[in-house]
């Protein structure tokens, strides 16, 4: 107790960032959503900056916020020294705790300082912050969500983790700190190796305006080759030095004429520093936590030679984390920034910009969208802004125009809201206009708010200015123009997620205008009108068995199959089951009101039965456009044998 009011701020920091995590944890368990535990991650924000700088590109999760955060982390650490670690870190913290507990308990070892163990050891964070960052650069995704028991903890195992690598990890963080003092702050923790390169400025400075002035120099240079330099020479520093000498500009600091000898300030110091050794701590492990100068009865120990300066890191932490903040809202970075074709041209391009482009959503979306816009003649590049849902497209206006290019971002859309009763014979079909209705994600959720009314069971959108708007609607019903405007004008409502979790969606959609005509449907007609119907011919059997060969259909049904996820997944299968003789193709269609898929086959080679047990396959090998052979779980579950139709 008397410990931690000797440096009072610092533990009410540590415990504050603890009570929002256990929060963050408490709201999963009782059923909440996963909160965003990124939301302030300054390794997470480094990562994404990584893959910005090396190819324009941002990590799905990332927002400014966290490279800022990021960005001030580094700047603190070459200043300051490692704040975050000291006062903000949640494992750092657990480990300190976990350091105390093997001291009451009597358990574990020391590794000493400079010894061969110790110099081993600490090569295993510049290993792993290497491969983070190599493999998040490659994918621009965070590699480490898989393993980071943060991340895993704060989310209650419910993020982008791979369990297995989080499991290690975990054993790790916990067995680890319980057998070796700070075990996971010296040796394992990938940011606190980054924070040791900072602390090694003049170093990284230099290595940094190597790799710019090769760049300039028209030679081969990547980003990540640079950091591999410096983790392996900051690493040799480290094992050999143990200190840094230049920077950070705040040290811990012993007034030899007022020390006593009691060596407190040493045995407080969480990474096990001498300090009462030293008149500068320079120890690379320093992050002035102020443990020792808590614990100096003297004043002996002080901040550069002040005692004024006690509160200094405290201040500075909490200051840091709310410019990091405020940067963060008045700065903005592309997700994806790319342009192509003739660069001749590029100098004529001009831009226009469309914000509420909700399925642009991260890095995949994004290199989506721009694949889809490389299609379009007179189009040669895009931006993206994720956390916006922004695009800004660059056209050549002598080649195009910006509604041409806006017609062939428009995405029309299907979607049928409920399947009308067999009594329902006809449906009416009524034109409306919207605006603000520019994305399928709007279709979608426009479509989630007219699904919760009575009476309509369809939607079709088709390009136009406003958005033209096909609704389906029980012939039975009054068109009253007044409700389908408090409809479309609904600004919230609710939705269910994957686990019955329900989300809120605003929206700012306006009715704009209504078609006086107005058409009808059969059931029948509406029916296959809505449903995704898909045809696959596999051209190398068709040409192995020729067009002669006595050929039969076999239809399975399959409930469910105009579902989304279902759709998603029947590439897979029409690749699985390409890969036997006989099989010349498949299609999806209604039989009635069942969907059904139909494959084609070859009399002489199949039958019913050696269909089915084809199906029942627990493997699929599914073959990939860039050439890649997978063999993944079996993707659909075939439960209801089908049966030869012709």
């Amino acid at each position: 107790m008397k410990k931690i009011k000797n440096n009072v701020w610092r533990h009410v920091l540590q415990l504050g960032v603890i009570a929002v995590i256990a929060g963050f944890i408490l709201k999963v368990f009782l059923g909440g959503a996963p909160a965003d535990v990124e939301a302030y991650c300054p390794f997470g924000g480094l990562q994404s900056l990584a893959t910005f700088i090396s190819s324009d590109t941002l990590a799905c999760s990332m927002s400014v916020v966290q490279i800022t955060m990021g960005i001030v982390l580094a700047l603190a650490v070459m200043l300051f020294s490692k704040l975050f670690c000291g006062y903000v870190c949640p494992l750092g913290t657990l480990t300190e705790w976990m350091n105390e507990l093997r001291k009451k308990m009597k358990i574990g070892f020391m590794v000493k300082t400079g010894s061969v163990g110790d110099k081993l050891l600490r090569a295993i964070k510049y290993i792993l912050l290497f491969v983070i960052f190599y493999m998040t650069i490659r994918s621009s995704e965070l590699f480490c969500k898989n393993f980071d028991p943060y991340y895993a903890f704060a989310t209650g195992f419910k993020g982008e983790l791979t369990a297995w690598m989080a499991i290690i990890s975990i054993l790790v963080l916990f067995a680890g700190n319980l057998f070796i003092g700070m075990f996971w702050c010296k040796y394992v923790c990938p940011l606190g190796a980054l924070s040791n390169i900072f602390k090694f400025t003049l170093t990284f400075i230099v290595l940094v305006v190597l790799g710019i002035i090769a760049g300039y120099a028209g030679l081969p240079m990547n980003w990540i080759w640079i950091l591999g330099a410096a983790a392996v020479i900051c690493y040799l520093y480290e094992i050999i030095y143990y200190k840094s000498n230049t920077f950070p500009l705040l040290r811990i600091t012993r007034k030899e004429e007022k020390c006593n000898n009691c060596g407190l300030c040493s045995k407080r110091c969480p990474m096990n520093i001498d300090v009462a050794q030293l008149k500068t701590v320079k120890h690379v492990d320093c992050m002035l936590c102020g443990e020792c100068v808590g614990a100096c009865h003297s004043q002996a120990i002080q901040i550069n030679r002040n005692p004024r300066f006690r509160w200094l890191p405290v201040v500075l932490t909490v200051v840091l984390f709310f410019f990091a903040v405020w940067m963060g809202s008045h700065w903005e970075l592309p997700t994806i920034s790319e342009k192509w074709g003739d660069e001749a041209k590029w100098s004529k391009l001009e831009m226009f910009e469309r914000d509420g482009m909700k399925t642009v959503k991260c890095y995949g979306s994004s290199k989506a969208f721009a694949a889809k816009m490389k299609r379009v003649p007179g189009v040669y590049g895009v931006t993206t802004y994720v956390n916006r849902f922004a695009v800004q497209v660059y056209y050549n206006p002598e080649e195009t125009t910006q509604e041409k290019v806006e017609k062939a971002m428009f995405t029309p859309t299907k979607m049928k809201l409920k399947v009308p009763s067999p009594e329902v014979e006809k449906l009416q079909v009524i034109t409306i206009g919207v605006e603000k209705l520019f994305d399928k994600m709007d279709v979608t959720f426009l479509s989630n708010i007219f699904r919760q009314k009575e009476g309509y069971y369809g939607i079709i959108s088709q390009y136009a200015c406003p958005v033209q708007i096909k609704l389906f609607i029980d012939a039975n019903k009054p068109i009253d123009k007044k409700e389908l405007r408090e409809i479309v004008e609904t600004r919230e409502f609710e939705i269910l997620l994957h686990g019955g979790v329900k989300k809120k969606v605003t929206c700012d959609y306006e009715f704009v205008s209504m078609d006086a005509k107005i058409d009808t449907i059969s059931r029948a007609d509406f029916l296959n009108l809505m449903f995704p119907q898909t045809k696959m011919t596999f051209k190398g059997n068709v040409a192995k068995y020729g067009s002669d060969v006595a050929t039969a259909v076999y239809e399975l049904p399959y409930v469910g199959l105009d579902k989304p996820l279902i759709q998603r997944r029947l590439p897979y299968f029409g690749s699985f089951i390409s890969n036997y003789d006989g099989i010349l193709g498949y299609e999806t269609a209604l039989n009635g009101d069942t969907p059904v898929i139909r494959i084609t086959y070859v009399k002489e080679v199949l039958n019913d039965e050696k269909i089915w047990e084809m199906l029942q396959a627990p493997k699929w090998t599914i073959h990939y456009t860039d050439g890649r052979v997978e063999e993944k779980e079996a993707q659909l579950p075939f439960k209801t044998p089908g049966k030869t139709i012709e």
